[in-house]
């Protein structure tokens, strides 16, 4: 098994639009591969994509897959690191490409790599302290525990909880199950040899318990305070901001077929689209663009019934927004198509195709993107061909 050209193989198969992906993990090491290693693979998708994480079997391989466009990958990073876990900006700082355009993933692989290397700087003074305050509350509870059962439960929590508050208090990057014992023998071997020793030693643990708090500031309960929000106080939930919004038809013809436009882009595999696209200022509403990008794209006009499907994506401060509308063709002439795709070679091709919604079988072999609405097309495909037909 090759797990490079098996991922390889997997993002040719499943994601042939991806713009790169990254194949990382303890797989690339041989030293490290067990017989459960799994795939972790990155992929980036484009930008009118939908984000998602699958757990799948490919080759005999259980994968794991990170899906997003580059502006979700970048969302996600963001989010983790302020939690002090960087699990995607170390996946990708430590990736190989295995699909996709390299050149493309260059960057941010440098941002990945130097924000990992720098760590997450020291924690802040409550976090430490609420840190001090449950290690301190939980040795009061192991001390005068006497019910066996709930004694191993406390050991259990406390022992973890000493994990990170060392790394806490010594400004490292924080991680869960395998990595907390990997991000403490990467700051202290030491340490960490003697907190996975005390796991089972009552009075061992306590002597890690001890001195880790001693490093973070000594124990705290006398003093500990959080004051509770007053209600005028609290700040009203900000909604995201919809930098971005495009307009696109599920659009059926007089014989029940979708009509799709399959592009064909230099150095990436063909995929098929809905007609849309981005909603202009110059537009009075949202059908409004949608009616304009069809008379450009296919030049059709179209009976719009009504919008059925969302989808959404973190892009810069906000969110891009799609919309797509249920239509019926009315009439279409592609000799009258004059969008500016068509003037620019280096965009590729945009053919028209048809599928035939009645068809089980015909849309499962279309790389419809996004995803999300090949899924929704699929399962709903009776509902849309009745709906058009009726209106």
């Amino acid at each position: 098994m090759d797990p490079v050209a098996d991922a390889a193989a997997l993002i040719t198969d499943r994601y042939p639009d991806a713009r790169w992906a990254l194949l990382g993990g303890s797989v690339l090491d041989p030293g490290s591969r067990t017989a459960g290693s799994d795939l972790d693979i990155v992929v980036c998708v484009p930008d009118d994509a939908v984000g998602h994480r699958d757990s799948v079997r490919w080759r005999g391989w259980p994968v794991e897959l990170f899906v997003n466009t580059e502006a979700g990958h970048r969302w996600f990073i963001a989010n983790e690191t302020a939690r002090r876990k960087p699990t995607l900006a170390r996946m990708i700082a430590t990736g190989m490409p295995v699909a996709g355009a390299a050149e493309l993933v260059t960057e941010l692989q440098a941002e990945c790599r130097e924000l990992v290397e720098a760590g997450p700087g020291p924690a802040s003074e409550a976090a430490l302290e609420d840190a001090r305050y449950g290690v301190t509350d939980l040795m009061d509870d192991l001390s005068y525990a006497r019910d066996l059962g709930e004694a191993d439960v406390v050991r259990s929590v406390l022992w973890e909880r000493v994990g990170h508050l060392a790394l806490a208090a010594a400004g490292r990057w924080d991680g869960g199950g395998k990595w907390l014992l990997r991000e403490l023998r990467a700051w202290d071997p030491g340490f960490a040899a003697r907190w996975v020793t005390a796991r089972y030693d009552d009075q061992a643990m306590v002597d890690v318990a001890r001195s880790t708090l001693d490093a973070a500031g000594g124990p705290l309960f006398e003093g500990y305070l959080r004051q509770a929000p007053v209600v005028d106080d609290v700040p009203a939930v900000v909604p995201p901001v919809v930098v971005r919004q495009a307009a696109r038809a599920i659009l059926l013809d007089a014989e029940g077929r979708l009509v799709l436009i399959k592009r064909t882009v230099p150095g990436r595999a063909p995929y098929w689209v809905t007609p849309g696209g981005a909603v202009e200022p110059k537009d009075a509403s949202v059908e409004d663009a949608l009616r304009r990008e069809l008379l450009e794209e296919l030049g059709a006009t179209a009976k719009v019934v009504r919008q059925v499907f969302l989808a959404s994506q973190p892009k810069d401060a906000g969110v891009a927004v799609s919309h797509y509308f249920l239509a019926r063709v009315v009439s279409m002439d592609l000799t009258l198509r004059s969008g500016p795709e068509f003037q620019e070679p280096m965009r590729g091709t945009y053919d028209v195709e048809h599928v035939d919604l009645h068809d089980e079988r015909a849309l499962a072999g279309v790389d419809l993107v996004p995803t999300a609405l090949k899924a929704f097309v699929r399962t709903n495909r009776h509902a849309l061909l009745a709906e058009a037909a009726g209106s």
